[in-house]
């Protein structure tokens, strides 16, 4: 049964995972295998399935069956089952940009645990031409459905290691000569201030607890965004993506 993708444990076992709604499969890349459709009675009597079909089997089921696999209120009646296409970070490293020049550009999510800043993460950095992202152990599952939603489509474009093992990754980008750069409330350089024009990760921390100590430690800088004495901290995705973007800023004009 298909319905036990809706948990990370059978995404991670089976090396599967659902993308539902008409929109986002219709933008699944042809590098992405997808196993089959799925679609409800009801779509099916409305719809051509043909061009379903010419990709994968398009299997038709009762309309009761279909609303216990969707992961939507009102869903549209169509699901593709597609395999995951396993990331590694020397591709990441080795990969190409879409700025003026390629170095890479790597964002890092540390025990994120909000599907929503995780997407909205995933979407900023595809459109900011980030190499790829990295998400450690602990951080919530990129596969699922609201972080499929809230990246709108982008898990799908960009290169994504999950499940890292945080100590291997710092490891890794250090022999890679690949700095990062951590965002900190209490950071002691402002982004402004910060070269982001040569090869980068940048990190963000728990929404609650920020970075660990281990990542504080491996972390080259510590970055600070300005805020008002009233305000203690910024959400996790507005973090990240202000400094995705003054990446972009500071690449453009090289």
């Amino acid at each position: 049964m298909l319905k036990h993708l809706k948990s990370k444990k059978a995404r991670d076992e089976s090396g599967l995972f659902m993308v539902e709604g008409e929109k986002f499969i219709a933008e699944i890349p042809e590098s992405y295998t997808i196993i089959r459709y799925i679609a409800s009675r009801k779509y099916a009597d409305t719809h051509d399935l043909a061009p379903y079909n010419t990709r994968a089997r398009c299997e038709v089921v009762r309309d009761s069956i279909f609303k216990s696999l969707a992961d939507t209120v009102t869903p549209q009646g169509i699901i593709a089952v597609c395999e995951k296409i396993p990331h590694t970070l020397d591709a990441i490293l080795q990969g190409r940009g879409e700025l003026i020049r390629y170095t890479p550009f790597i964002l890092m999510g540390e025990n994120l645990n909000d599907p929503g800043n995780v997407g909205t993460l995933i979407r900023t950095a595809a459109a900011a031409g980030a190499s790829g992202a990295i998400f450690t152990q602990g951080s919530c599952d990129v596969y699922s459905p609201k972080v499929l939603r809230a990246a709108a489509g982008a898990v799908l474009r960009l290169p994504i290691i999950t499940n890292a093992n945080a100590a291997d990754t710092f490891a890794a980008l250090a022999a890679a000569d690949v700095p990062v750069f951590a965002a900190h409330p209490r950071g002691d350089t402002l982004p402004y201030d910060t070269n982001m024009r040569d090869s980068l990760c940048l990190l963000i921390g728990n929404e609650s607890h920020g970075i660990s100590q281990a990542a504080q430690a491996a972390a080259h800088t510590l970055i600070r965004l300005p805020m008002t004495s009233s305000t203690e901290s910024l959400n996790a995705s507005v973090a990240g993506s202000i400094l995705l973007y003054e990446a972009v800023r500071q690449r453009l004009k090289t």
